[in-house]
């Protein structure tokens, strides 16, 4: 067995560590991925997994203007079911350096995610603070939690202003931003926590501003597009449809990410129950 000298010239046993073959050993060109796949790869990191825990319809579509995105979007259910967070970001820039500072940011929120929306995007906001200052950079993002019985929302907008609540019957509202973006908001003030309703049917949509490259945009395509998703089948194919729609070159990158509140819920025997409306 190994032996390990100590600083007072005794020495311990050592723990064995076993050394992984070289098979075990992850590399990219073993497992035969080129740059362009790589990349792939990790841009879809930045982007959320299927969540099956959660009674909403969601859905999320992106296309980078560059090699890799410069936005951030994700959802999660808490451990104990009540919450569903939401999360879209956009690091000013495009490419690699955006997509690394969107990482930063990401896992920031990441490591918060049992905090509100304000306590986290402050805790996000200091902890990349330095990152983004040295790399002459700021991003927008808005973060809120949705209370999965009732469609309560509470959110924090900071500088992003790409949010909407397309509702069930018919009507829409955009979510203008109150607050700066992160990086640029003064160090000691808090980030003010907003709240609205998502009744039942309701969408809540969030986009990043390469929406305005889909032909003849506005901000009015916010607000139409989360009226539509209201009434599709398939929110996800519908969020796909737009993205393909944009043209073949972007000038910014272009994240969609929706959720849908049920119409009804499950009661704890497996029936259904009719949900209220909004309040």
């Amino acid at each position: 067995m190994m032996q390990t000298s100590l600083q007072d010239g005794t020495s311990e046993p050592a723990v064995d560590c076993e050394v992984p073959d070289e098979a075990e050993v992850y590399d990219d060109e073993a497992a035969g991925l080129d740059d362009d796949s790589r990349l792939t790869v990790v841009q879809t990191a930045l982007h959320p997994i299927e969540d099956e825990s959660a009674e909403w319809s969601m859905g999320v579509c992106w296309r980078a203007a560059a090699e890799i995105s410069g936005d951030l979007a994700n959802w999660a259910t808490s451990p104990d079911g009540r919450f569903l967070t939401v999360t879209l970001g956009d690091v000013m820039g495009k490419g690699a350096p955006a997509g690394l500072l969107a990482a930063h940011l990401l896992g920031a929120l990441d490591a918060l995610e049992r905090e509100s929306p304000a306590v986290a995007t402050d805790g996000a906001e200091t902890a990349i603070r330095g990152r983004l200052e040295r790399a002459s950079a700021f991003a927008t993002l808005f973060h809120g939690r949705l209370q999965l019985c009732d469609g309560g929302l509470e959110f924090v907008d900071a500088g992003h202003g790409f949010a909407a609540i397309g509702r069930r019957d018919g009507e829409a509202e955009r979510i203008t931003s109150t607050d700066l973006p992160i990086g640029l908001q003064p160090s000691g003030m808090p980030r003010l926590p907003r709240h609205r309703m998502i009744g039942a049917g309701d969408v809540l949509l969030l986009a990043s501003d390469g929406l305005l490259e889909l032909p003849n945009a506005s901000f009015d395509t916010l607000t139409t597009l989360a009226q539509h998703l209201a009434r599709c089948d398939d929110i996800a194919e519908a969020l796909s449809d737009v993205v393909r729609a944009a043209p073949a070159v972007l000038e910014d990158d272009l994240t969609l990410l929706a959720v849908r509140r049920p119409t009804t819920s499950r009661r704890h025997d497996g029936s259904e129950r009719p949900q209220e409306g909004r309040h």
